[in-house]
């Protein structure tokens, strides 16, 4: 049966609270090869340093959403403190993750990497997890049915192969928190990135032109349609050139996908790892 929106909040439980874990003196035997217990000061210089420049992707407590989750053991580009020093330093291309190299210290970067390590979860937290397990085959059938309910690659890659509208998702599970991508699927106009924003265009003759901007100057604008088709335009032939606060992804998979079929599309790309 068609899921309903009253059954979409079921899909978002609420991550606990931001947990400090402050190693303490142990009287083991083995207290002598523990690392020593970090400097408070320098802590709470990193934490604000990261809720500054780190929580618009990675969330308050470090959980993830835009950016990955950064309590967890899987980090694609090393787990090191050299390996994210690098990250933090240089960004990674493509991604929200900017370089800092020029606004931060080295002081300073280590002091974040001193914060991030102390984002732990403790035992009985509880984590987000979806509603039932999906089977991840029949989400990539889904996904690659142009014709079917969820025609995500008419705009969306995988390997090379799909759509040019929407961003690639190639390691997207990798890239993003479990609940951010159901939230996507969800409601995919909640959080547009900047670069794959929707723009339409209107023009003198009172055609109006809706599609994925390319690239805007002073002077023109380009952008591709949905159905793959480029345009681009001088400003100065327009009437009118508005920002689109709405995705143009379809904003009603909560109604044409079943539960199971949800479930099904969402595993398929947690599996893109």
């Amino acid at each position: 049966m068609p899921l309903k929106r009253a059954v979409v909040g079921a899909f978002f439980l609420g991550c606990a609270g931001l947990m400090l874990v402050t190693p303490g003196r142990s009287q083991s035997p083995n207290a002598a090869t523990k690392p020593p217990a970090p400097d408070p000061a320098a802590l709470a210089e990193g934490q604000a340093l990261f809720r500054g420049l780190c929580t618009g992707c990675h969330g308050g407590n470090g959980r993830g959403g835009k950016g990955p989750d950064l309590t967890d053991d899987r980090w694609i580009h090393g787990s090191t403190d050299n390996d994210i020093a690098n990250v933090i330093r240089n960004g990674v291309p493509k991604t929200t993750m900017k370089k800092l190299g020029e606004s931060l210290k080295e002081e300073q970067i280590q002091r974040v990497i001193g914060y991030i390590r102390s984002l732990h979860r403790s035992p009985g937290e509880s984590t987000w997890k979806p509603y039932i397990p999906g089977d991840p085959k029949a989400g990539k059938a889904l996904f690659f049915d142009v014709k079917g309910k969820a025609p995500c690659a008419k705009c969306h890659t995988v390997d090379g192969e799909g759509g040019r509208i929407g961003p690639s998702l190639d390691r997207i599970a990798s890239r993003r928190a479990p609940e951010f991508i159901m939230e996507s699927i969800l409601l995919p106009s909640k959080d547009i990135d900047p670069a794959f924003e929707a723009v339409a265009v209107a023009t003198k003759d009172g055609k109006i032109i809706t599609g994925l901007r390319v690239n805007e100057t002073n002077f023109s604008i380009q952008l591709h349609e949905e159905n793959g088709r480029f345009h681009s335009f001088l400003k100065r032939d327009l009437e009118e050139v508005k920002v689109l606060k709405k995705s143009l992804m379809p904003e009603n998979f909560s109604e044409v996908l079943t539960v199971k079929e949800l479930h099904d599309l969402f595993a398929y790309l947690m599996s893109l790892e």
